[in-house]
Order: structure tokens, then sequence, then C-alpha cells
């Protein structure tokens, strides 16, 4: 299985809201949370420079021989240090903002579906011609910039089966951050999947959703399923403006469901 370029995705671009007022008694209106509000949008982009750094350190480290444990640690603390240097200053409630680290680095290889984060004493080296799916996030304030990104270890080009899934997860991607835009369905996303899957004789994994991210939460109620079974579905829904998705695509060249 591949997981592919995990990111966050806005349905839309919209001129930047006024944050409400104080009323009449004095009292603070409901806090503005999604990117109607500038200092909201500078926060999802500002923990997005943060993860791609995190990432791209990540993706270099992957190398023969490399101790997986020590490559998550790597990315833990590039997201941990980077976000330790803004928002310094506490909010307008007088309590520090919190920040840092929103989902572990993971590198989950080859039939290894995903969110291996291993102990030391649990953990494996990389090979040559592995395919490493890496996955992480951090957060600034609550607002929570996710990324990842598959590679074979080594550079070497590949022309098998490890070439079909890598680009039925990367084109599957791509095309799911073009269709989420307001007016467009969740459903539409999973039908982009399915026939890009089927294009390069892949499936996608069954159970992985990409799901909406609000402040403090990374698996908001509004998700996007990549396959729908008997046993899950989603509901179908518009994407609204100002909006936020975590993208998460998983696809297999085997039957497309994980095991124990």
């Amino acid at each position: 299985q591949v997981r592919s370029f995990r990111r966050s995705s806005a349905s839309a671009d919209s001129a930047p809201r006024a944050s409400p007022n104080m009323s009449d008694h004095g009292s603070e209106a409901e806090e503005v949370a999604d990117l109607s509000s500038p200092d909201v949008t500078t926060k999802y982009r500002s923990a997005g420079d943060i993860v791609q750094k995190a990432l791209q350190m990540v993706v270099d480290a992957c190398v023969p021989g490399a101790d997986i444990v020590d490559i998550c640690t790597l990315g833990d603390k590039c997201m941990e240090d980077e976000t330790d240097k803004l928002y310094n200053k506490k909010g307008k409630d007088g309590k520090k903002i919190e920040k840092g680290v929103a989902f572990p680095t993971c590198v989950s290889v080859n039939e290894v579906l995903g969110h291996y984060s291993p102990m030391k004493g649990e953990s494996t080296a990389l090979k040559a011609g592995d395919i490493a799916k890496i996955d992480l996030a951090c957060h600034l304030d609550g607002f929570i910039a996710a990324a990842g990104h598959t590679v074979i270890v080594g550079g070497e080009p590949v022309e098998d089966r490890r070439a079909d899934v890598i680009m039925a997860a990367w084109n599957a991607a791509e095309a799911a951050l073009r269709l989420v835009q307001v007016g467009n369905t969740n459903m539409q996303v999973t039908e982009a999947f399915n026939k890009i899957a089927a294009d390069f004789n892949c499936k996608p994994v069954q159970g992985v959703l990409s799901h909406q991210l609000k402040k403090h939460v990374i698996d908001g109620n509004r998700s996007i399923i990549s396959v729908e079974t008997d046993e899950q579905k989603v509901e179908e829904f518009e994407f609204e403006m100002n909006e936020v998705y975590c993208i998460d695509v998983v696809m297999s060249t085997g039957e497309g469901k994980g095991k124990e």
C-alpha cells in the first residue's frame, strides 16, 4: 500500500472578513476559527511551511541503512523547533498559545499501511528499494497542517508494480486538490479516486477517510471516503467556503483491505 501527499486543502479563497467587535456590554463575540479570518489563514499557512520543511528533512533522511526511529525523531524535532520560533506572545485571553506536533512523524514501509512510529527497541532499518510512506503534522494555536510523501529508498527508478501504485496515489491526490472546491461534493472526489486507481490496476484502501480540519480537531465530522463498502459509507455533502480538509490517499496493489 502507498500513502501519498497528505496535505491541507482549502475549499476556496475568499476576501477576509473582519473579526466581530465587542458587544455593547463589553463581552467578546465568538472567535472566528475559519479561513475568513486573516489570522487563522496565516496560522494554517505558517504551519504548512513548517511541515513541508520537516517533510523534506525526513525525505532526505530515508536512505538505505537509516533507522526508522531516528528518522521519526528528526521529523518531530524539526516541527517542535520551528513551531517554538513562532507565536511566543500570549493570546488575547492572556494564555500561552499552544503549538507543536499534531501528528507524530511516521515512516511506514512496503506492506505496512501507515502510522508506524516505533519505539527505539522496536525499530527497523530501511533497505534499498523499500517504499517508505511518510506522514506528519504540526499545529499553531490548534490550526493543523499535515503533509505526506512516498519515496523509493535509494532513489532508483522503478517500473514494476511499485511504480503503478505510486502513480495511482499521486494522481488521485492531484485530482482531489482540484475537486475540493465550493459547490463540488465529497463523492466526486471518491469517484475520482476509484477511476484513477482502476487506470493503474490498483485499489483505494478501504477505511481511509480525508477529514475536515477545525481548530484542535484533526478528524472532523465531514469526510471524504476513499471507497465505499457495505459496512462503511459517508453522507454526501457540498464543500463550503472557508473550510479546510486534509487529503489522505492510500492505494494498494492488492485487495485494498487492511489486515492486523
